[in-house]
């Protein structure tokens, strides 16, 4: 199980630590790196929010993905550094919602695909060529 993503702690480790890596280097960047592969990975499951256009530069504001009842938000306030939000919804109502820093966020995330990708081929596919285990 050398190149595959399977379900040990060792995989988790490094999908975390290859987020934390990408994050540290340059926050803004990141933002759009993570919206490219977990988009990839996990389609329908992700929003990403836009703030500009028209007269001026479209951004990315913010990540949104979905796992069951829970919504993982990464934003950028555009001043300070990113901001990781965590919501549980129950029947459409969210009923809460807690910030948390983002390498908490990042490793809470990277555990929840960890296991969504041990079921689906294509989100396994994508997570390994973000990680260059392909």
């Amino acid at each position: 199980m050398d190149s595959e993503i399977g379900g040990d702690g060792v995989t988790q480790i490094g999908v975390a630590g290859a987020l934390c890596r990408e994050y540290l280097a340059d926050e803004r960047a990141f933002l759009g790196f993570l919206a490219a592969s977990l988009q990839r990975a996990f389609g329908s499951d992700v929003e990403l929010a836009y703030s500009g256009g028209f007269l001026s530069k479209k951004t990315l504001h913010s990540v949104t993905l979905t796992f069951g009842e829970n919504r993982f938000v990464l934003e950028d306030p555009v001043r300070g550094p990113l901001q990781a939000t965590t919501v549980h919804i129950v029947r459409g109502i969210a009923l809460k919602t807690a910030t948390m820093p983002v390498e908490e966020w990042l490793a809470v995330v990277a555990e929840l695909a960890e296991q969504k990708v041990a079921q689906h081929a294509a989100a396994r596919k994508a997570l390994q060529d973000m990680l260059g285990l392909s």
